[in-house]
């Protein structure tokens, strides 16, 4: 008996979640999809050499986010540098914010792909040499990674 009273509360309890729940994942579709969209990337740069990095990086990276920028696909973007150093595992020492206009803009955007590649052939004539110094930029790090950051949940 008490295995059945607690399977029809559960079932009921499901019944006035679910909706909920599911109102739920809708709002936060609709939202993700309609606000702005902040990505933190970090790299850890093998010491002696960021100003090699950050020359590379302006060079041919940054460029094309600017391109994105006009494009609409971003807001804002800032560079920032640790002032002190840290622990070998926590260490970054470029962070690159970039505010995307929405999270499709972020994450999955055909139209960037797009936009990115037309970029990229107007930009760079020669684009054996930019594959060559990309190359070097990415072998100059030690660790580089990305955080989706938002504010607090409502």
């Amino acid at each position: 008996m008490r295995a059945l009273a607690s399977t029809a509360i559960s079932a009921a309890i499901l019944l006035l979640v679910a909706p909920a729940a599911a109102e739920t994942r809708v709002a936060s579709a609709v939202r993700a999809k309609d606000v702005p969209t902040k990505v933190e990337s970090y790299y850890r740069v093998k010491w002696g050499s960021l100003k090699d990095f950050v020359a590379l990086y302006q060079k041919n990276h940054q460029p094309l986010l600017e391109e994105m920028r006009k494009e609409g696909f971003i807001l804002d973007m800032k560079s920032e540098y640790a002032f002190l150093h840290m622990a070998g595992g926590p260490r970054w020492d470029m962070r690159v914010t970039i505010t995307y206009r929405d999270a499709a803009a972020a994450l999955n955007d055909p139209a960037w792909e797009d936009r990115w590649a037309d970029a990229k052939a107007r930009l760079y004539k020669d684009p054996g040499k930019l594959a060559t110094e990309e190359t070097l930029r990415f072998s100059l790090l030690e660790d580089h990674w990305d955080v989706v950051v938002t504010d607090f949940p409502e």
